[in-house]
Formats: structure tokens, sequence, C-alpha cells
């Protein structure tokens, strides 16, 4: 027994198949499907002349081997409407339901805690995003983006991921500034979405 015990264990650091995937960690990504998501939300801040500017572009966080980092995802929930369908005189059945619809993007909302870099990812990009939305609204089709999760077994190669379809921020967590012994610090973003799929 003692001998299977240790070849499992063996076999648990070396086979793929039992490789354990990183839950705390989560590459992200973002891609605008008019490429210019950076220029959109300056050029809101811009008009309205307001002091915050995007001086962040994610993608140059993550060139010459960085990368930029989640530790948590937390995925919309899928939910519909429901109704109950009464007849008249059905004596002692139970009424039956009706799907309404599904709920709409608004209210499928997902969360990312990004891990803070030392280019703030948060300030230096998501609070000027959230803010070029106040500004122009949701007709400004340039600010919403495509964002992707994927996570990755200890060899390093992909195990799971998911994309985030027209996505924009809705909440920009505040948080408190203090000397403490926290390693990372982290930065939640809320975010709405039209809709998400397994990549």
């Amino acid at each position: 027994m003692a001998g299977g015990a240790t070849d499992f264990l063996q076999a648990f650091s070396s086979e793929s198949k039992y490789f354990l995937s990183h839950p705390f960690l989560w590459k992200v990504s973002f891609s605008s499907s008019s490429g210019g998501l950076w220029s959109a939300i300056n050029s809101a801040l811009s008009q309205s002349g307001d002091k915050w500017s995007a001086n962040v572009i994610p993608d140059e966080l993550q060139k010459d081997g960085a990368i930029l980092v989640a530790r948590q995802v937390t995925l919309p929930q899928e939910s519909s409407v429901f109704s109950p369908q009464s007849v008249p005189n059905r004596g002692g059945f139970l009424p039956g339901y009706a799907l309404i619809e599904r709920n709409d993007f608004l209210t499928r909302s997902f969360s990312i805690n990004f891990i803070e870099t030392e280019s703030d990812i948060e300030h230096g990009f998501m609070r000027p995003w959230a803010i070029a939305l106040g500004i122009d609204g949701m007709t400004n089709f340039g600010l919403r983006a495509d964002i992707q999760v994927q996570q990755y077994n200890n060899e390093g190669h992909k195990k799971k991921g998911f994309k985030f379809v027209d996505a924009f921020p809705t909440a920009v967590e505040g948080y408190t500034l203090s000397h403490n012994n926290d390693e990372f610090i982290e930065k939640s973003v809320t975010f709405a979405c039209k809709n998400y799929e397994p990549i």
C-alpha cells in the first residue's frame, strides 16, 4: 500500500492528468473591436475638461514577459425571469410557470480582483474608463471591450478561460491606503457585459 501511495505522489507531480490549475492567478487581456479603447477614454475625458486620463494601456503590461493577472474572477450568474400562469377553475392543480426572458447583460455582472502592478492599472486605466462612460454614456461604442481571462496549469499550458463580450466597468471599488504587511494590493472592478463564453 505504501508503494502505491508513493507511486501516486510521484505521478501527481509528473503526469499531466494530475496537474492542478493555479486558481489564484488568472491572466487578463483586453481587446477592442474598434482598436481604440484608450483613445476613446481620453477623448471623452478631454472634451469634458476632466483632469483624469488613461495613461496606462493594459497591453503594455504584458510585454517582455510581464503579465497582468487577477487573483479572483467572479463569473456572472445565469438567470431568467418567470411568471406563474394561472388558469381559472383549475381545481387542485398548481399553476404552471412561463419563462418571460433571460436577465439582461446589465444584471449579469462580473468582477475581477486585479493584483496591483508598478503601473497603477486601477487609477491609470480602470477609473478613467468608468469616468469616461459617465461622460459619453453607452452611445460611445468605443468604450466597450472584450475581456479574456485565462487560467494555466503548473506546466504553463492553458487550462480554461472565459471571454466577456462588449464589457465595460460599472463600479471601481474604493480601498484604504495604509501601511501594513500585505504583500499584494488588489483592486476590484465590477463589469457588465453583453455575453460571455468559454474559450
